[in-house]
């Protein structure tokens, strides 16, 4: 019982390391090949308004007859009438971004305080996407994202400190009425945008297409669209073609599109009729919150997933930030590591101190269950005995096993408990030092630059493999000969996918052998006084 046991805790360990080495990460690369732009347009699943919408389309320029559309959606307006785009330069002390009359959409938006792997810009919203960000329509064209929008605004906004300030769009022609105001934060990645509309039944408005890839072929991170469905966080995978428009409807939280540090989100504040998602290409997934006429309001955000600052905003953006199964347990651990890091200003440090004290607790447990497996070792020839001499009575097998297990006082699951308890921990504080975005480029000390990068040296994994190896060594057990030689590849197996994980993780599992190894050292020259 306690060998199956073992077994089955380690292997499904390793099945979950496997799972997220061979099989997520492959993903997220191919997922950051994606090119930022589609050249031609591919078949979009229109849908038209209820009643008959206007006959001409605003002015803007000329666009070809999309093929399969409605007829007011198919019909040219004319190029004569639209005046020439104007982009408005929105700088702040968190980012800058562009906005074209054209539409009154986000073309660009370029952060300030983050950089790329290799020390360049970072564009969450690039000037090459095919819809841009904050694109409006009747259907699923998005239809006015080409439209002359008519601002008095000056050619750029510069905010400082907590400065607010609006910029203002107006579209009206013939029947159809728009007035789009944005609200922009000095000191906060938040837009909120107020779209009051009349003239048209439905309105629909997108995050947009092709948001920044950064970090997508970064470990366990997805890339992709994500939806919060009252508490329901729903991914959906670029990799899946979907089976034609997937519609959510009920209280929706916001739509967004993620890496896995950063992401861009549009919350409604005011009543919808729901969202829906559709392949916009083969490996694009577009997005879009569906409402109607009237005063339409929502919080577009477009940063990083930093938890705290997105609770404070208010609009649920923080659940963006995936915690895992074990969140309930995340959480308080994602805490204790900031609160830590304040005082002591270097995560490597941070995370060491964070496992010594997510360890205190497991002390006894840990070294009960040591104790068992030392006592369980010194029986180990008897119960050899008893399941020798009643193999083909395995009813009086376990009797005389259990007879055993009392008369020498041994618990044969005692050692396997502390493994079983501290598993949620451990998941929870490898999901935490997984997403976390606090250590993207956090140095530590010497070569490891980066906490979110791994190694580039090796030099941890392969010292963790050795504490492993040198662990497993130590560590009593009741498994026989065959048994034994096959646990002994695990730390080449563990060590072998190490090599590609984040340098923070290693270290963590380091100093968790580390502190094992000193355990069990301690163990083993009590039993022999």
């Amino acid at each position: 019982m306690e060998k199956r046991a073992l077994v089955a805790i380690v292997l499904s360990i390793s099945i979950l390391m496997l799972y997220q080495f061979f099989y997520v990460n492959p993903r997220m690369k191919e997922a950051s090949r994606i090119a930022a732009a589609i050249d031609n347009r591919t078949k979009s699943p229109a849908v038209a308004s209820s009643k008959a919408q206007p006959s001409v389309i605003p002015p803007a320029p000329a666009v070809a007859p999309v093929v399969g559309k409605t007829e007011a959606s198919s019909i040219a307006p004319p190029a004569a009438a639209a005046p020439q785009a104007r982009t408005i330069k929105v700088d702040t002390q968190l980012y800058t971004a562009q906005i074209s009359t054209n539409g009154g959409v986000v073309t660009s938006l370029k952060l300030k305080d983050y950089k790329d792997k290799n020390g360049g810009e970072i564009y969450l919203i690039d000037q090459k996407a095919k819809i841009p960000a904050l694109a409006s329509g009747y259907n699923t064209d998005f239809t006015f994202m080409k439209a002359a929008f008519i601002t008095t605004s000056p050619d750029s906004l510069t905010l400082t400190g907590q400065e607010t300030k609006q910029l203002a769009f107006a579209l009206d022609y013939n029947d159809v009425h728009i007035k789009r105001t944005f609200t922009f934060y000095g000191d906060s990645y938040k837009i909120t945008l107020k779209d009051e509309v009349a003239g048209i039944d439905d309105y629909y408005i997108t995050t947009g297409s092709d948001f920044s890839s950064e970090g997508a072929d970064s470990y366990g991170a997805h890339n992709g669209p994500v939806i919060l469905k009252d508490m329901d966080r729903i991914e959906l995978k670029t990799d899946k073609k979907l089976d034609g428009i997937k519609l959510y409807d009920g209280n929706i939280k916001w739509i967004a599109q993620e890496n896995k540090y950063f992401f861009d989100a549009l919350a409604p504040l005011t009543q919808t009729k729901g969202a829906q998602m559709w392949n916009d290409s083969d490996k694009s997934i577009l997005g879009a919150i569906k409402t109607g006429s009237g005063t339409n309001e929502f919080m577009f955000y477009a940063g990083p997933k930093k938890y705290e600052v997105l609770k404070s905003i208010n609009a649920s953006f923080e659940h963006i930030v995936d915690f895992g199964f074990f969140s309930i347990i995340a959480r308080p651990i994602f805490w204790m590591l900031m609160f830590i890091n304040k005082y002591i200003g270097n995560f490597g440090w941070s995370i060491i101190l964070l496992t010594l004290i997510i360890r205190i607790p497991f002390i006894p447990l840990i070294n009960k269950g040591q104790s068992s497996m030392k006592k369980l070792q010194k029986v180990q020839p008897l119960m050899n005995e008893i399941r020798e001499k009643y193999k083909k009575d395995p009813q009086r097998m376990q009797t005389e096993l259990m007879a055993l297990y009392k008369k020498h006082k041994v618990n044969p699951m005692g050692g396997c408990l502390p493994m079983l308890v501290q598993i949620p921990v451990f998941f929870a504080l490898y999901k935490v030092l997984l997403v976390s975005i606090e250590l993207r480029g956090a140095p530590f000390m010497l070569w490891i630059t980066d906490l979110s990068a791994k190694d580039p040296h090796y030099v941890l994994p392969i010292i963790m493999g050795g504490t492993m190896f040198l662990q497993q060594k130590m560590t009593p057990t009741t498994m026989d000969p065959t048994q034994a030689k096959v646990m002994m590849f695990m730390p080449v197996i563990f060590t072998f996918m190490f090599l590609s994980f984040p340098s923070g993780l290693v270290l963590y599992w380091l100093v968790s052998n580390v502190l094992s190894i000193v355990q069990q050292v301690y163990i083993n020259k009590k039993k022999t006084v």
